[in-house]
């Protein structure tokens, strides 16, 4: 049996804060989910703080053989994190003291959809294997950088250093579906959750292979990986809202930065007995991709002739408003079609979203009707959304029944839906702001989690 050394995968998700150069902008004109990629990071020594973790294989005691990855320190907590455009940067020692017969020693980049312990479960997405030496690159004190036919046939002895630089592809082409079909991936954030099934996990393993008769050595552990995705820019208006610090301009008066769902009804009784009829209208902020850690603006018009009815529902604490996640893992990746077999879905309900009365309220008379402004604050350790083969992170805003105790909805099911992306860093201009009213904020769950801010000198 192989000797080895593991770690264990790490459950985070941290925040990317990227400065954002205020001249790139991106078409931001249609009104469905978009998110733009970043075009690169710089790796430059002088601008990337690493930050070193050691793996080793050890005998009576002492390291014989050392695997180090670097990660980027702004990110990296007890596993190596890399983002989207950089290298997996490390070295490997060997610490020999008699002669030992390795005959190679490679690297390799794995990245895989995880949905059980058998093989049959694990499908690997990303896979690159660098060779660091072998024995017919010669002497590896003075290696060549081809192969020959004279092989190196002595043992290794003494001390001996390899660094490598391993540049992660931003996007894999795999075959999916019945019809075996090209398709082009964006590699995905890593992804364990303790309570979720499928997981995304990344890891750098060193083998050391000696000759069929002997015993390889393996050294296997596991590092971060985080996408820079980002939102196109707000509204013109919003925009200006946010550098200025006044209030947004709503959905009336700033078409061009809304979104406006059709009408949905609102039907059901009123303390047991008096039916109420009427409909509400939702916006959300355009574009429909934001910026976890940040927070989605959002705004809702409540019309109904029954007054009463109207101050119930009209209440901050009656609105229901949620993000809804959804992972899905189809059970059958060689197969893999959309239609073919149903996705196994994991739901995951965010907080509410706070509420709190438009002052277009008081400005003009709105017979029958209530507006009220709100937001959804997203935590910093939101997943991005991602899709890889037969795996997938999505997200949808939800309109709930409003939840009024004297009001019984006729039905249960969600009033509307609407589905948005998450995004790992900011998009151009100002950057969001939070709106709530003290006392108002406390019906959500405030953002206080660290943010991470990687420097504007990353984007290159």
């Amino acid at each position: 049996m192989s000797e080895s050394a593991s770690s264990p995968p790490s459950y985070f998700s941290p925040l990317v804060e990227l400065e954002v150069d205020e001249a790139q902008y991106f078409n931001s004109a249609s009104d469905l989910p978009t998110y733009t990629r970043q075009p690169g990071l710089s790796a430059s020594p002088r601008i990337l703080q690493t930050r070193e973790f050691s793996y080793n294989l050890k005998k009576k005691g002492k390291p014989w053989a050392v695997l180090t990855i670097f990660g980027n320190s702004a990110l990296s907590d007890t596993t190596p994190v890399v983002l989207e455009g950089s290298s997996l940067n490390g070295t490997v020692n060997l610490l020999l003291g008699s002669g030992d017969p390795i005959q190679a020693v490679v690297v390799s980049v794995k990245g895989q959809i995880i949905t059980g312990a058998s093989p049959g479960d694990q499908y690997t997405f990303l896979d690159i294997a660098t060779n660091l030496w072998s024995q017919s690159l010669g002497d590896p004190r003075n290696p060549s950088s081809v192969p020959s036919d004279i092989k190196f046939t002595d043992k290794l002895r003494g001390d001996y250093c390899w660094p490598f630089s391993i540049p992660l592809p931003r996007e894999v082409v795999l075959c999916v579906g019945a019809q075996n079909e090209s398709q082009t991936f964006h590699l995905p954030q890593t992804f364990v959750e303790r309570h979720t099934r499928a997981s995304i996990q990344y890891e750098v393993i060193l083998h050391l292979s000696r000759s069929k008769l002997r015993t390889d050595h393996r050294i296997q552990v596991t590092f971060g990986y985080i996408p820079v995705t980002r939102p196109g820019p707000a509204s013109p208006l919003r925009q200006l809202a946010y550098q200025e610090n006044t209030p947004l301009w709503g959905p009336d008066e700033d078409p061009e930065g809304w979104h406006t769902l059709p009408s949905a009804d609102i039907r059901g009784r009123i303390f047991g007995r008096r039916p109420v009829d009427g409909k509400c209208t939702l916006s959300l902020a355009k574009p429909l991709c934001y910026t976890r850690g940040s927070v989605i603006p959002c705004s809702i018009v409540i019309e109904t002739s029954d007054e009463q009815a109207l101050h119930l529902l009209s209440s901050p604490k009656a609105i229901v408003l949620r993000l809804r996640r959804s992972v899905k893992c189809h059970p059958d990746h060689e197969h893999f079609t959309e239609s073919a077999i149903p996705w196994k879905d994991e739901i995951d309900l965010s907080q509410l979203a706070a509420w709190w009365p438009s002052p277009a309220n008081n400005s003009r008379a709105i017979p029958n009707s209530r507006r009220l402004n709100g937001e959804l604050h997203l935590l910093p350790d939101t997943k991005p959304t991602s899709a890889m083969a037969h795996f997938s992170i999505e997200y949808t805003i939800v309109l709930f029944p409003f939840d009024v105790v004297t009001f019984e909805p006729a039905s249960s099911q969600p009033l509307c839906m609407l589905g948005v992306e998450i995004a790992t860093s900011y998009g151009p201009g100002p950057r969001p702001r939070t709106y709530a009213p003290p006392g108002y904020e406390e019906y959500s769950t405030s953002v206080t989690s660290q943010s991470f801010h990687v420097p504007d000198t990353f984007l290159a």
